[in-house]
């Protein structure tokens, strides 16, 4: 019963929680206003997308009718009928597919870290598979559910498979279309090898579904394509069709369908797959033959801070320098003593998108950096690090740079350059600023870049329809093969003295490999027990790379090496995977998109101008209730009335709205709506209100016997208010600091009735004479002017907020219409430092504000002004304090208390719990019968705050709970409970 009646109450938390509300608006931003956009249409899907990228669109659409007979392995049911979206300008690759409204997107840059299948064919195959798990679950009550609330009914439906089965099927299917594809790269299983059976220790398996704070624990998507192909391997083909229908015709059951369908049909559930999957696993792993790692280690890993180290190159004889990152520090750039492995920071860096290289003087790297207006403009830029200075520098118009890469100590540089249309060029400068560029031919992906003295020539590394390949930049010719194309994954190039070094898969797991010019031969020059990666030249025919075990990456050196040739293959050796049943699908390698399928698909489906004004307004969701959805979100206060509201997000995420019409006893009938509009950077909103009463400002005096004497109220009448504001967001992403400037401006009137002042007339005894007679002016005006500033370092992942940050605030208020209002003058600041220890952090705040001008009472008091809620000290509300001289601070201590990692098992799992403890203080004038006075108030107590995760939901979901108790110093106790969702 303890058990039924919690989850009872989680159920309850989850959906009041506003979780599928905060879908409805789920987007990564708007793009550039200045893209002009276009779209195909054919009768299964619709392709949206800048008018420059109209031959990445129409190669997009041909794989999608290619995979488009076969992507249903498993199913009943087709794909959704479903709109792509392709966003061109962002380097952070990724796909999303998503309903409200339903949509899936492409960030179309192609992936650092990708594997030997083009990037456009890995989204295709990936996030097309979504789209048929989403229409096999949109069937039944959930159908019914989508008629009658739109899709938002929809979303109720992915409660009937779980997200590490979404995604590890499209894994499965990603993989299956692939010659050798993502869920058999030796790196997707590594971790889960290096950990082996700790996965089965505990009888609580959320952990592995969850994440941690104390430990690693891979991904979903990891974990999810294990568990869905060992279930496809040993239930059969129909495993999951089964299961999401059983879910669908038993809706009562919500997420709880899945673990009851798989016993129902296989005598299995979600906790026991897991650990007949992971088993099977290291029964596979364990029959493999041992193999020890043949590097020596430079830097030895702690044992409760997962380390990563990456792309060690040599700075010197003596000095090399590497990435790292580990658990209670964020990315930064380390020098190594090459001989005793003693290290220290020489600066910290931003999130980085491609290796740092050095010439000896200089080190350079880029790093992933977000444009000043847009989100979904993201440029990777080339940083440049002198380590005899402090700091690095960014250089200047280089915005779309990958693979910095010094040539010879000439002071040129070279480097690969990607556009939005979907072709690479590799750009060499010299030392008096010439260039010369080579364009990549077709679609042909660049992931990596060398320059080898010998030769004096640049190799690259290619990614195109035969795999993945070495190239040669030969002036005045361009690109040439050094290597036929395999589908062998082949990562992290450098050259030197005649050699290429580079990781590759070839021998079944990751290791260090160098291909001789001279003779044309190719050799492996590591053997590892999980991987070794990244290798890099050293002294003495050495060789650095990174080797993995349980605790991360540490840097080792490969001395005396005895290569092992390495024969050419088109696949690589099958070793860390056990043998699995193959799907009968497409395989997109055989695919070709040739200059004749071009001409064909595009006098089929011509491109045509998409009006984004026309399509500003795409209504996708309602409910049969009335309530607002961004204060249910920003402000987690949905105010529920019986009525209806509508809701729209168009498919470019620029334009956000709502329109509801709701009736209580008390208001009456309401209607509301809310546009927000973002496409121009500038972000644009406009609100209305009508119904319920209006509100009155009317006047109250003592009279003469000591009781109160109050202005007759007005005729009722409908409220009714408009509102109009624009806020210009300036982000400045300047690597290991966050800055952003916020401007501001807003507008709101309302029928509003305020007592007429001026009309006032006092009596000998200073009283008002003409009270009972005082009429009352129509309508308020309220001119909102604001800016802000705020600069945050990045945190690291064990950090319970920013180290080290500032938050600036400033706004005035006015009424310009009329001048008996007073104006508000108010300011904010808040300082971020570490605590006294690791991850514990500190935040003291201030705020002033205080009324100027406008009409006084005798008394000197200010009747009719403004108030800001900022810093107001907990327990208190704003009808509690004056805004004049209103001085406040605030004091907040936050720490870890202890990881839990347990909890009801399927149902909740605490993750941390943390504790702030925390203290406000306030002092303002008030107007009495004695004049002015000032009053002081305060409170002090503390928050306990739960990372936790429900129904086994992925670490990126971790949400928090916020149980506050604090004292005020009038009043008992005030209690407060907040929700903060990762989204």
């Amino acid at each position: 019963m303890r058990r039924f009646a919690a989850i009872l109450f989680l159920l309850g938390f989850l959906f009041i929680g506003g979780k599928s509300v905060r879908a409805q608006y789920y987007s990564w931003g708007a793009d550039a206003a200045a893209l002009r956009w276009k779209h195909l249409r054919t009768e299964d899907v619709r392709v949206v997308f800048p008018d420059t990228a109209s031959a990445l669109a129409h190669r997009t659409l041909y794989y999608i009718q290619a995979v488009r007979p076969t992507i249903t392995h498993g199913f009943s049911h087709p794909p959704l009928k479903i709109p792509f979206v392709l966003h061109t300008e962002n380097f952070q690759s990724n796909g999303l597919v998503m309903w409200m409204p339903k949509r899936i997107e492409f960030l179309t840059t192609p992936s650092v870290d990708s594997y030997s299948m083009p990037w456009v064919k890995q989204l295709v195959a990936h996030e097309y598979r979504h789209a048929v798990q989403y229409n096999n679950l949109n069937r039944g009550l959930i159908r019914i559910l989508s008629y009658l609330i739109g899709q938002q009914g929809s979303t109720v439906g992915l409660l009937f498979m779980p997200l590490w089965a979404l995604e590890g099927d499209a894994v499965m299917n990603e993989t299956e279309m692939s010659s050798y594809g993502r869920g058999r790269q030796p790196r997707f299983t590594i971790e889960y090898r290096a950990l082996g059976y700790e996965v089965l220790r505990r009888r609580n398996c959320d952990k592995w579904f969850c994440g941690s704070f104390r430990d690693f624990v891979p991904d979903h998507y990891q974990m999810g394509y294990q568990m869905v192909a060992y279930g496809y391997d040993r239930y059969g083909d129909e495993i999951w069709d089964k299961t999401l229908r059983y879910g669908v015709r038993n809706a009562y059951m919500l997420t709880f369908s899945t673990s009851v369908a798989l016993r129902k049909f296989y005598g299995t559930g979600e906790g026991i797959l897991f650990r007949d999957a992971f088993a099977d696993l290291n029964r596979f792993w364990d029959s493999l033959p041992k193999v020890a790692d043949s590097g020596r280690t430079l830097t030895p890993l702690p044992e409760k801070n997962y380390t990563t180290y990456t792309h060690p190159v040599s700075l010197n004889d003596t000095t090399l320098v590497a990435l790292k990152t580990d658990f209670d520090r964020p990315s930064r750039l380390v020098a190594v003593d090459s001989r005793t492995g003693r290290e220290r920071r020489r600066t910290w860096t931003g999130l980085v998108s491609s290796r740092p290289a050095t010439d000896g003087q200089q080190i350079w790297w880029t790093e992933y950096r977000r444009s000043l207006l847009f989100p979904e403009r993201v440029n990777s830029r080339l940083v440049v690090f002198d380590p005899e200075k402090k700091r690095p520098r960014t250089a200047p118009k280089l915005r779309n740079v990958l693979y910095p890469t010094p040539i010879g100590r000439s002071g040129a540089l070279a480097w690969v350059e990607y556009t939005p249309d979907g072709h690479y060029t590799i750009v060499a400068e010299d030392s008096l600023r010439q260039r010369t560029a080579w364009p990549m031919p077709g679609f042909s992906e660049v992931h990596g870049l060398a320059w080898d003295n010998a030769t004096e020539r640049l190799y690259t590394l290619v990614t195109d329809d035969s795999g993945m390949w070495i190239g040669r930049i030969e002036p005045g010719e361009g690109l040439q093969a050094v290597t036929r194309g395999a589908y062998i994954t082949l990562s992290d190039l450098r050259a030197a003295d005649g050699k290429l070094y580079y990781g590759s898969i070839a021998s079944g797991r990751d290791e260090a490999h160098c291909f001789d010019l001279g003779e044309g031969r190719e050799y492996r020059l590591s053997t590892s027990t999980y991987g070794s990666f990244a290798p890099a030249p050293a002294d003495s025919g050495a060789v650095w790379t990174t080797t993995y075990d349980r605790k991360g990456y540490r840097i080792t050196r490969q001395e005396n090496i005895e290569p092992i040739p390495v024969a050419p293959s088109q696949l690589p050796v099958d070793l860390v995977n056990p043998p699995r049943r193959r799907w009968n699908v497409v395989n997109l390698d055989t695919v070709r998109y040739t200059p004749a399928d071009s001409a064909s698909l595009h006098r089929k489906y011509p491109a045509r101008r998409y009006r984004k004004g026309l399509h500003l307004l795409r209504a996708h969701s309602w409910a049969p209730v009335s309530f607002d959805p961004f204060k249910t979100i920003e402000e987690f206060n949905p105010r529920l009335m019986w009525g209806a509201t509508v809701l729209s997000q168009n498919l470019l995420s620029s334009t956000e709205a709502f329109a509801s019409w709701g009736w209580s006893r008390a208001d009456g009938h309401v209607l509301k709506g809310t546009i927000r509009y973002s496409g121009l950077g500038v972000r644009l909103e406009a609100r209305a209100t009508y119904g319920g009463d209006r509100m009155t400002y009317g006047i109250a005096q003592r009279g003469a016997d000591g009781k109160a004497e109050r202005q007759p109220a007005p005729a009722h009448a409908k409220y009714w208010s408009a509102a109009a504001g624009a806020t210009l967001p300036l982000y400045f992403d300047r690597g290991r600091h966050i800055r952003q400037l916020s401007l501001s401006a807003g507008w709101e009137y309302s029928n509003g009735m305020v007592a007429d002042v001026d009309a006032i007339r006092y009596d000998a005894e200073g009283r008002i004479a003409n009270l009972q007679t005082l009429g009352y002016r129509e309508g308020l005006h309220k001119l909102s002017l604001g800016i802000g500033f705020s600069d945050v370092v990045r945190a690291a992942y064990r950090d319970v907020g920013t180290p080290w940050g500032y938050t600036l605030w400033a706004g005035y208020d006015l009424n310009p219409e009329n001048r008996n209002f007073s104006d508000l003058v108010s300011a904010y600041a808040r300082i971020y430092t570490p605590g006294f220890f690791r991850h514990n952090s500190l935040s003291v705040a201030a705020a002033y504000q205080t009324s100027v001008g406008g009409y006084r009472f005798p008394s000197g008091l200010r009747f009719l002004g403004y108030k800001s809620t900022r810093l107001l000290p907990r327990g208190f509300s704003s009808s509690d304090i004056s805004s004049n001289n209103y001085l406040a601070g605030s004091v907040d201590y936050q720490f870890p208390l202890c990881y839990p990692e347990g909890g009801i098992s399927g149902v909740i799992y605490f993750k941390r719990i943390r504790l702030n403890v925390g203290a406000d203080y306030a002092r303002f004038q008030e107007f009495g019968s004695r004049g002015k006075t000032w009053r002081d108030i305060y409170s002090y107590g503390g928050d306990l705050l739960l990372d936790l995760n429900i129904l086994r939901m992925s670490a990126a979901a971790t949400a928090t709970v916020k149980l506050s108790l604090y004292k005020p110093s009038e009043g008992s106790c005030w209690f407060g409970f907040g929700l903060e969702l990762p989204f």
